[in-house]
């Protein structure tokens, strides 16, 4: 099989990828009439649903990459189809998750080339020195905007003559950001009524799962204490994006995990909670819910007040009684002496 016809059916969303398409003379009535091409698009999306990872493909031979190489633009048509903000995000950060896990291969394999490649498709100028890779700040500076951890920091990076020092496994962390960035652009797409309906079948069945996947993320029930109906607005809003999976900025992480711990939630409850997160990651959640828990740092947070609230926009949806709290926490007692009153 042609290495370049390989290299394009295991990262499909490059330009590249794009351009054979056209050059193979390809047209959308090929592509909707490829069965097996609808077949696999349905799976890559409805594996995105329930792992949140689309996993490296086996390619028998030519046809079988061609295919895999038709199923992408496929699959952006059925998400398209749907039109559901919770599964553009978590399709678009599977298909970058799956090629995270197939650089790192390529990377274990000793195939620095193709690394080099895939920056260089991706419109990311580097340097690589001594088994390092700079990225000019400006890329580094968008592509970490939504990594949480403060050694992505920029004032918590070296700095060469304008790039951003990072090990090679850093750096592929941030080409799945740049993988991220290009599958979700122009998503949903523009896809007309006819073809959609045409679809309807995948459409059903990608619809079902995706209502199961919800229904996980609705179970959050608060069963070790709390109530969530007596939660504040400012905390229910946060909630609710969690549980549509919005990568909610830190301070209304700090302010949720805060809240909820002092409500009488565990530890296990509030974890729980952010696994409808698309990019959730247990182990680095469990660290942060502990640390504000006391578990790890010997000292239990308090939820930020009112006034913080809204110097960080996370104050939302005010009622009457906002107006006479200074603090979540407060308005929560209230509203429970009020039920039991």
């Amino acid at each position: 099989m042609h290495e370049r016809y390989s290299y394009l059916c295991l990262y499909p969303f490059l330009p590249a990828a794009s351009e054979y398409v056209k050059e193979s003379g390809l047209t959308l009535d090929h592509l909707i009439s490829s069965v097996s091409a609808r077949i696999r698009a349905r799976e890559r999306v409805i594996e995105a649903i329930r792992t949140g990872c689309v996993e490296r493909p086996v390619i028998g031979d030519e046809q079988h990459a061609q295919m895999e190489l038709l199923s992408y633009p496929f699959a952006r048509i059925l998400v398209s189809c749907i039109r559901d903000p919770y599964l553009v995000r978590r399709y678009a950060l599977a298909e970058a998750k799956g090629a995270y896990r197939r650089i790192i291969e390529e990377l274990h394999s000793g195939r620095i080339d193709t690394i080099h490649k895939l920056a260089d498709d991706l419109g990311l100028s580097i340097h690589t020195s001594a088994g390092y890779v700079l990225v000019p700040f400006t890329d580094y500076l968008r592509l970490t905007v939504n990594l949480r951890d403060k050694r992505w920091k920029l004032v918590n990076r070296s700095l060469v003559r304008g790039k951003v020092k990072l090990n090679m496994n850093e750096f592929v962390r941030v080409v799945q950001e740049a993988i991220y960035e290009r599958v979700v652009k122009g998503l949903p797409l523009d896809v007309p009524e006819e073809i959609c309906n045409s679809l309807s079948a995948h459409i059903e069945e990608i619809k079902h799962e995706l209502a199961l996947r919800r229904a996980k993320t609705d179970e959050f029930r608060a069963p070790s204490g709390g109530d969530p109906e007596s939660f504040p607005p400012c905390i229910r809003n946060i909630i609710r994006n969690l549980k549509d999976g919005v990568n909610i900025p830190h301070s209304a992480r700090f302010a949720v995990t805060a809240f909820l711990l002092n409500a009488g939630l565990s530890v296990e409850d509030v974890i729980e909670l952010y696994r409808s997160l698309p990019d959730f990651n247990e182990s680095m959640t469990r660290y942060q819910v502990e640390h504000i828990a006391g578990v790890r740092s010997g000292t239990r947070y308090t939820a930020p007040s009112c006034a913080t609230m809204r110097t960080y926009g996370n104050c939302v949806d005010k009622d009457e009684l906002c107006e006479k709290v200074s603090h979540p926490l407060s308005y929560y007692r209230l509203k429970l002496k009020a039920k039991k009153a």
